[in-house]
């Protein structure tokens, strides 16, 4: 026979640490929200660009706003420290680097990247700025619905990159 004396003033326990942690989920300072993106750039004028980069498909637009000063340039097995923004045709920025009022560049591996971002970044040289604009078959075009880049699938992409450093 089992004592009914043990379990009682213990479920009250558990009922009210159970209450307790369903409310702290409750509140308007609990709201998520996505990056700030105040702190971002404007968009860099193309207008006097070096569009001779263009790739030979035409299909990625590569605008060389100033050519860089390293004695390297990037190819697809390299990490690259990077500043970046990423926009749509109308402006709204999707992902920078300083979101969130961040001045580090970022760290990316190449081969990693949607196919426009690494075409476009291949052969800049460290201090190189560039505007590639990415149609959506080099960008997330194929991306299936939960996956990365399914919500920018039929955008057309525009990044301002700003190579730090090629870290090889």
């Amino acid at each position: 026979m089992r004592s009914s004396i043990t379990t009682k003033p213990f479920l009250p326990f558990v009922l009210g640490i159970v209450i307790f942690i369903a409310f702290q989920g409750c509140g308007d300072n609990d709201t998520i929200s996505g990056p700030d993106f105040s702190t971002v750039p404007a968009p860099w004028d193309i207008s006097g660009a070096d569009s001779s980069f263009t790739l030979a498909d035409g299909d990625i637009a590569v605008y060389v706003l100033e050519k860089g000063n390293g004695i390297f340039e990037v190819n697809e097995r390299d990490q690259i420290s990077v500043y970046y923004t990423g926009r749509l045709k109308d402006g709204t920025v999707f992902t920078s680097t300083w979101a969130n009022g961040n001045t580090a560049p970022r760290l990316l591996a190449i081969s990693e990247q949607i196919e426009g971002f690494r075409r476009g970044v291949i052969g800049m040289s460290e201090g190189e700025r560039r505007t590639v604009i990415i149609p959506p078959s080099y960008g997330y075009g194929n991306s299936r619905p939960g996956t990365n880049g399914y919500n920018l699938r039929n955008d057309t992409l525009i990044y301002d990159i700003e190579l730090d450093e090629i870290d090889g």
